[in-house]
C-alpha cells in the first residue's frame, strides 16, 4: 500500500484502508446529513485530491475493472466534527463474477473475501479513502474553482 496524508496529521504519511463497518459509517453520515446544519456545507466539499499512485494500486487490483467512488463524511477525532471524504472501492461487471447472472453488465463492488473468476483463488478487496477534500488542498487558480457567495472555503 503506498503512503498517503492521514486524515489526522495533514504532516504524516500513512496507509489507509477503511474497514467496511467505517466505510457505511462514513457513507450513511453523508446519505444521512441534514442539510440545515453545519456538517453539510458544499464550500468545504468542494473537490478532492488523490494521489495517481493509489489509483493506479487500486486498478491493479486482481480483476478490477473500474473504480466505484462513495461519497462520506468521516467523523474528526476528538471533535465534534466531520470532514468530507471519498471512498474508492474496486468493481467488475457481474457477469466476470457469476457468468450466469441475471445482468452481466452490472458493475457490482469488489469488497471482502470474493472469488472474482470461478477458475480464481480468493482475493481481498478493501475500500480505501485516499482523498484530500479541498479546502484545504485546493487550486485557487483552477478554472473549475469557483468561490463561494459567502467566501467560505480556501
Amino acid at each position: 500500500m503506498n503512503s498517503i496524508l492521514d486524515s489526522t496529521d495533514g504532516d504524516q504519511l500513512v496507509p489507509f484502508s477503511v474497514p467496511l463497518a467505517e466505510a457505511q459509517k462514513r457513507v450513511s453520515n453523508w446519505i444521512n446529513a441534514d442539510p440545515a446544519s453545519d456538517t453539510l456545507n458544499p464550500a468545504q466539499m468542494r473537490a478532492f485530491v488523490v494521489n495517481r499512485m493509489d489509483f493506479k494500486e487500486l486498478l491493479e487490483q486482481h480483476d478490477t475493472e473500474f473504480i466505484r467512488l462513495y461519497i462520506g463524511m468521516e467523523d474528526v477525532k476528538d471533535t465534534h466534527k466531520r470532514r468530507p471524504c471519498v471512498l474508492l472501492v474496486s468493481a467488475v461487471r457481474q457477469g466476470d463474477i457469476d457468468p450466469k447472472a441475471p445482468d452481466p453488465d452490472l458493475i457490482v463492488d469488489l469488497i471482502g473475501t470474493k472469488k472474482p473468476k470461478i477458475d480464481a483463488s480468493e482475493e481481498d478487496y478493501h475500500v480505501f479513502d485516499f482523498s484530500k477534500p479541498c479546502p484545504t488542498y485546493c487550486d485557487e487558480d483552477s478554472p473549475l474553482f469557483v468561490r463561494s457567495s459567502t467566501g467560505e472555503g480556501c
